[in-house]
């Protein structure tokens, strides 16, 4: 690898891990998730929207994604092979029963890989309310002490129609979170609160708006938009606050399959790829 590419690789790293530090308590996991590459194009503000990767925003969404259908999720963050963020994910819909779903994730190198194996639940309890819950293990390895730290959480959300156009959503993860302790080391998966909604302003257009409040971290605006150019055609953009970041995708939608391409873009820390795709079997 020539120097000069070397040494920008190893400052990209060495900022992102700033950052993750700075936002966080320096004991508590890392907060890197899967997103989806819909809701991604639209600044992650999806706590009141509906699709397979709800399971990541709100897993009342679930309810109303009556797919049985398999999902991968790809992001490279800033370029960096080794912070690169991947998931799976399964629905399984019942005519009366709700939605079922299985998801793994993994960030990171296999040296300090973050991982993640959930399963949800979301059922329609009226015509305008739905909920969910999902329970999930976490797993660290900590290279530094050679140690694999695992630890337990849960969501809970809900999804309200407040109008013909309008929908509501909450979401509450690891909340109640017990800590990970041994001689040299303290774990805990931070608590995360999330209100918002969307407005289907016209057959064609939605925007999205939600805040979210991550715990140590300050509170996060959210605002994303969704423009149905032509049937099955889509573009997307958002931004968001606290860190400030642009961001902007497009996706296709056929009888039996999703593809959606997104990007973010950090001030100091540059570009972010993803993409995902849903099989609707």
């Amino acid at each position: 690898m020539p120097q000069t590419k070397k040494h920008h690789t190893v400052y990209k790293i060495t900022l992102t891990l700033l950052c993750i530090i700075i936002s966080l308590n320096s004991f508590s996991r890392s907060i890197v998730v899967p997103t989806g590459g819909k809701p991604t194009g639209m600044g992650n503000a999806f706590v009141s929207q509906s699709d397979a990767f709800s399971v990541y925003h709100n897993p009342a969404g679930l309810a109303r994604f009556n797919q049985l259908s398999v999902s991968l999720f790809y992001e490279n963050k800033y370029f960096v092979e080794n912070m690169s963020v991947k998931s799976i994910v399964a629905t399984i819909p019942t005519p009366s029963a709700g939605t079922f779903s299985l998801q793994f994730n993994s960030f990171g190198a296999p040296q300090w890989a973050e991982s993640n194996i959930g399963a949800s639940y979301a059922l329609s309890l009226t015509e305008q309310l739905s909920a969910g819950v999902q329970l999930h293990y976490y797993g660290r390895r900590i290279p530094e002490a050679n140690i694999l730290v695992m630890n337990a959480g849960f969501d809970v959300g809900a999804i309200f129609q407040a109008s013909e156009k309008t929908f509501l959503g909450a979401n509450i993860s690891n909340l109640f979170t017990p800590e990970i302790r041994n001689t040299s080391y303290t774990e805990y998966i931070p608590w995360r609160i999330r209100l918002g909604g969307h407005t289907n302003f016209a057959p064609d257009f939605t925007l999205s708006y939600e805040i979210e409040k991550i715990e140590t971290v300050s509170t996060a605006v959210k605002l994303g938009g969704e423009w149905e150019a032509s049937e099955g055609i889509f573009f997307r953009a958002g931004f968001n606050t606290a860190p400030s970041r642009v961001f902007a995708g497009f996706g296709y939608l056929g009888n039996h399959i999703q593809f959606d391409i997104a990007f973010s873009y950090h001030y100091y820390l540059g570009y972010v790829p993803s993409s995902s795709i849903i099989i609707s079997i």
